[in-house]
């Protein structure tokens, strides 16, 4: 930030920078007669003018400087961003910057109103945050319509110390990823040479040549760039939020959930950030305004770009990840593309997720040659050490194994009940007995840290909806590139699929599967971005891990009851608590599920509340979700509704 000086500063706690955040943080009203500092496109008089709609009669400019500051290229456009020069590091990388790029010239204009502010606000759109700022002016203020940028810029000579007299002022700096940022700085004279045209020439009124002006204002604030990447940069401290965000039920205001509303179930359907929707329905208009160039020519990028932040969470390659609408559909799709035998073996576990339970089951009687099912039979709460043991002697236990494939669906976290497996030694026995592992993590990104390069599993797939904020429904699979050989199609076979001998590059297989609503797809970058700007991966799950095992110790007492754990291992960010409720005797899997359904229905109309409702071991239990907008007493309510509940039927 520029030196304040104080000479020019007649109440300095009043001209205390601020931060403005993200657009769903809520505007801060702008002050009449405002300064503003312009350092990219606004320069130029022509595109302010068709920013603010009006001449700008009232308004003066000068050439300016603002310091510690550096200004460069925004990857795949012709427009910059600014950044602090002391988090300029995350863009050059160990490279260094010289004095002149710690400095930023601009223009300095004065006398904008309120209303004009608003408009910048919604070009600059939420790339970037108003902050307030002090930058040195090195020309005299003159009026804007006498003013040709280019030869004030000229004028201004020398770079002048940083001790130079300073004004207030305000300037949109960069708040998105610094991976977008290109580490060339970006000049005004190239842009006037090569690029102006772009933004000033064409008619705002032929839909189909908009000039990049009014591209930007029909935006109205939610920016689609051909790479996507709509966030929230890391500020230079490294933490990536501010110290005042506090979880809780302060954080309902960012989800759309009824105020009475007590949702403890997100394991099942997730929530959905505000600015997630925001994004969605921003990109959803654009999409339906010129469909062809949103699927033909826009949507690609985006998808890329969305490939890679995942990759880089999970720790994966780019290419070893593809985007699809969820887990049971990527499991599908591994599954249709092994060539089974007689005598090839599927194994999984009792606690798998219903739906890829029928999935096994269909695989194992379609056609005249199938594979057959084994079944690991887990009682919980179980240690993990006993979970391994028992699943390496199944393995090794197998009848007429030797030469036949065996592939072993394995849950990261099982749905009912939700138990952390430990899967990642699981992969390793799998290695050791000749089996392929498939890991349904359909709860996995965003309540727990992946790092596939570590475990290497043969495959991983999870749901992004769950846990992570996206619109439904969004998954990831993962595929090594040793396993890419085996996957020839998508599920259903679309435009990606080659012939043999040829060979389709991976994530080509998938990047288009027939016409559908991709928003969805592409809503990941916004969900990791609104996740970064409130704290990031590491203070979210904490959060809802430490907040699941207190409220299930909570819920027990209560009711009563236990929690399903084993020193700890099994938990996560959903935690198991017994229902003091009898299971009929000789009960039927269609009697359990119709009583745990009509449970829970009269937990959402009676009660505004969810959790997930199952018998396990012959025993009842709910599965309580905890999350950023849920607090102990969310945990204490629904354990009353549910203690009333049993003695209803018990009597």
């Amino acid at each position: 930030m520029a030196t304040n000086d104080p000479k020019n500063v007649t109440d300095e706690a009043q001209l205390e920078p601020t931060v403005h955040g993200p657009a769903w943080l809520g505007p801060e009203p702008a002050r009449e007669g405002n300064t503003a500092f312009f350092y990219g496109t606004l320069m130029h008089p022509k595109i302010l003018k068709r920013v603010i709609t009006h001449e700008g009669a009232e308004l003066e400019v000068a050439a300016a400087i603002l310091f510690d500051h550096t200004r460069f290229h925004v990857k795949y456009c012709d427009y910059p961003a600014v950044i602090s020069s002391d988090i300029a590091s995350q863009v050059i990388g160990d490279g260094t910057l010289a004095d002149d790029d710690k400095a930023v010239r601009g223009v300095a204009v004065k006398g904008l109103t309120s209303k004009d502010i608003e408009l910048l606000d919604v070009f600059e759109g939420d790339e970037y945050s108003r902050d307030e700022v002090f930058c040195a002016p090195i020309t005299e203020f003159n009026r804007l319509s006498a003013v040709d940028t280019q030869q004030l810029l000229a004028k201004s000579g020398t770079l002048p110390s940083p001790s130079s007299a300073t004004v207030p002022t305000f300037v949109y700096k960069w708040k998105a990823p610094a991976t977008r940022l290109s580490s060339e700085i970006w000049n005004y004279n190239r842009f006037l040479e090569e690029n102006v045209w772009r933004w000033l020439d064409r008619e705002p009124t032929d839909e189909e040549q908009r000039d990049m002006t009014q591209q930007r204002m029909d935006m109205q604030g939610i920016i689609i760039t051909p790479q996507g990447g709509e966030g929230t940069i890391i500020p230079a401290s490294g933490e990536a939020t501010s110290e005042n965000v506090t979880f809780g039920h302060s954080m309902k205001k960012y989800f759309g959930f009824a105020p009475e509303y007590v949702n403890l179930n997100c394991g099942s359907f997730g929530g959905v950030a505000k600015p997630v929707t925001e994004y969605c329905e921003a990109l959803a208009r654009r999409a339906e305004e010129r469909p062809d160039r949103f699927f033909r020519f826009e949507y690609i990028p985006l998808l890329a770009e969305t490939r890679q932040r995942v990759a880089d969470l999970i720790g994966a390659d780019t290419e070893e990840v593809v985007i699809m609408e969820n887990a049971t559909h990527a499991i599908n799709t591994i599954l249709h593309n092994f060539e089974w035998h007689d005598g090839d073996i599927l194994v999984s576990f009792s606690t798998s997720y219903y739906a890829i339970a029928r999935t096994l089951d269909y695989f194992t009687e379609r056609g005249s040659v199938h594979p057959t099912l084994s079944t690991v039979s887990l009682r919980f709460p179980s240690s993990h050490a006993e979970i391994l043991k028992q699943f390496r002697e199944h393995l090794q236990n197998l009848p007429n194994k030797a030469g036949r494939k065996v592939v072993v669906v394995i849950d990261a976290i099982a749905s009912n009940p939700g138990v952390t497996f430990p899967w990642e030694e699981m992969v390793k026995i799998c290695k050791e007995e000749k089996a392929w592992s498939i890991i349904d993590a359909a709860h996995g990104l965003g309540i727990t840290p992946i790092n596939l390069r570590e475990s290497q599993p043969d495959f991983w797939t999870t749901n992004c909806h769950k846990w992570l904020y996206t619109k439904r429904g969004c998954s990831v699979l993962y595929i090594p590139r040793r396993n890419h050989h085996l996957i020839r199609t998508s599920f259903p076979t679309s435009w990606g699929y080659v012939s043999p001998p040829a060979v389709q590059e991976f994530h080509k297989i998938f990047d288009w599967t027939g016409t559908n609503d991709l928003v969805p797809l592409l809503s990941i970058i916004p969900a990791l971005d609104f996740r970064q700007s409130i704290g990031g991966e590491k203070k979210i799950m904490d959060y809802c891990d430490n907040l699941a095992k207190e409220g299930g110790k909570r819920m027990a007492e209560i009711l009563g009851t236990e929690v399903m754990d084993h020193n700890g291992e099994l938990l996560n960010s959903m935690v198991n608590v017994r229902l003091p409720l009898d299971v009929a005797p000789n009960g039927l899997l269609w009697d359990h599920l119709t009583l745990s359904q009509a449970m829970m229905q009269q937990l959402i109309y009676d009660h505004e509340c969810m959790v997930a409702v199952f018998v396990h071991d012959e025993k009842w239990w709910i599965r309580a979700s905890a999350q950023i907008w849920t607090e102990i007493s969310d945990f204490e309510y629904v354990a009353q509704v549910l203690k009333q509940m049993c003695r209803e039927k018990q009597s």
